[in-house]
């Protein structure tokens, strides 16, 4: 399985260096087209909210917002030339969308086969926060959260965050291609109660599959599920891969803010799937 297309969101400052240079390196190694996607708001999106606006003061804010939508789209023009000199061979074409942020990331993430975004480390500012939201509980796909100071991701170690459940199968499917180029495969099955049986299916799932796996378990306590996942996964070239738990705002089901937790301390980039 290969890399067709990678999604980077962008507002018109960009994104981090950190999330631009892994998402360019990626697709240069992996040979697919880079979509550089910057949702805009539309001019009637930016009015105040008021009962009653005179026609005149209406035409006036709608043409202070046409001039800042023109403005914005030049400055994402510019950022995005300047951040491709350095990869000449990478495919990167800007889709300038206006639209709310959230619908436009959903839409355009259902057709890339991963999102690349900034963890909360990268960036915590609102528009970031909603593309997150967006790409990952409304789109189907996954995600690949970039912490700062990432260059590139080169998985050589890939740990697997494995638990019995339809999230984390959806990640582990996502990550094909990072586990066809990694030397070691870390598998760390989370239980409630027990062992949890999937698990060594699992492993021995990737075993046929040509990966050197290592089975590690460990029984689940909430508060430090996150903290065991980033200790896994710390090292250079690594990726951690795991199910996004939880809905909106980040309310978490069973892994009690895992998820939260690793996006907001993580040091390698995490491969995401709701």
């Amino acid at each position: 399985m290969k890399l067709v297309k990678i999604l980077l969101p962008i507002n018109q400052r960009g994104t981090t260096e950190a999330c631009a240079a892994s998402a360019f390196r990626l697709a240069e190694r992996s040979g697919a087209a880079l979509e550089v996607l910057h949702p805009c708001p539309a001019p009637a999106d930016r009015l105040p909210y008021a009962t009653e606006l005179s026609p005149f003061y209406f035409e006036e804010l709608i043409d202070v917002g046409q001039k800042q939508v023109l403005l914005e789209k030049r400055q994402a023009e510019i950022w995005l030339t300047k951040t491709a000199q350095a990869f000449p061979k990478v495919r990167a074409g800007l889709r300038d969308i206006e639209g709310l942020v959230a619908t436009t990331v959903a839409m355009h993430a259902k057709g890339a086969d991963l999102t690349v975004l900034p963890s909360l480390d990268g960036s915590d500012e609102a528009f970031f926060a909603t593309a997150r939201d967006a790409a990952l509980f409304q789109s189907g796909r996954p995600v690949l959260m970039v912490p700062t100071g990432t260059r590139a991701v080169s998985a050589e170690a890939v740990v697997v965050a494995w638990k019995d459940a339809v999230e984390a199968v959806r990640a582990l499917a996502a990550a094909a291609p990072f586990l066809a180029e990694a030397k070691h495969v870390r598998l760390l099955s989370v239980t409630e109660h027990g062992d949890d049986e999937t698990a060594a299916m699992i492993a021995d799932y990737l075993t046929e599959g040509g990966a050197s796996v290592e089975l590690v378990r460990f029984p689940l306590q909430s508060h430090e599920v996150g903290q065991v996942l980033l200790d896994a996964a710390a090292g250079e070239g690594a990726l951690l891969v795991m199910g996004a738990y939880g809905r909106w705002r980040w309310r978490e089901r069973l892994f009690g803010g895992a998820t939260q937790y690793v996006l907001r301390n993580t040091k390698v980039p995490v491969l995401m799937a709701h």
